[in-house]
């Protein structure tokens, strides 16, 4: 198992309960850093591995660029709710999250495509703790960023998930073929209480978990 590993940074702003969150969401989806910011362009808190100035910057400029959507008289752009630009040396993203908070990412260069899981994951548990009202982006079946082995021929196939402090042993019942993207691989899997899941592993290797 490929364990993450934070970059020392120096924060220009004390860590909040947020932070742990976006930290989440950076190792979930591999996103550089990750900012919480309000409506008026104020980065409420961040994480990862960017420069604090300079995701606190495109926070702010994508936020007010997003706000420029959603001002616009053309009705299909005010609608909008994610923004993705792709720059010279990386690419950003934004996200609307309610009551005029939004999820700012730095991304790898070339990167067009996050993971809908763990944006999804990170804007209910943002919401929760704001206390604002969750949009789409957090509705739906919850997925859940988690720790997996893999057997030893196949890193595809799962054997053991780590869940409240220790491996658990999978039992596979079958490969999943439905609500899958391309390249992803799924399974209806069971743990020792005998308890019904289902894991997804993605592009990245980052493996989501959701119950039945």
């Amino acid at each position: 198992m490929k364990i993450e590993r934070r970059a020392i940074i120096v924060r220009d702003q004390v860590e909040s309960v947020f932070s742990a969150i976006l930290w989440r969401l950076c190792e979930a989806s591999g996103a550089l850093g990750a900012a919480l910011v309000d409506a008026e362009g104020e980065t409420v808190d961040y994480a990862g591995n960017a420069s604090p100035f300079d995701l606190r910057v495109a926070a702010a400029e994508l936020r007010l660029v997003f706000a420029t959507l959603e001002s616009s008289a053309i009705v299909e752009w005010s609608r909008s709710q994610e923004l993705v630009v792709r720059s010279s040396r990386h690419s950003f993203g934004v996200w609307s999250l309610g009551d005029g908070y939004a999820l700012v990412l730095v991304l790898p260069h070339g990167a067009f495509h996050t993971s809908r899981r763990a944006l999804a994951e990170a804007a209910f548990d943002l919401a929760q703790e704001a206390g604002f009202s969750p949009t789409g982006l957090s509705s739906g079946r919850r997925w859940f960023f988690v720790q997996v082995q893999t057997a030893a021929d196949d890193f595809r196939r799962p054997v053991a998930l780590w869940q409240a402090g220790g491996w658990r042993h999978l039992s596979i019942l079958g490969r999943l073929s439905a609500e899958l993207q391309p390249n992803e691989t799924g399974y209806l899997a069971t743990v020792p209480s005998g308890s019904e899941l289902l894991l997804v592993r993605e592009p990245l290797g980052k493996w989501f978990l959701t119950t039945l």
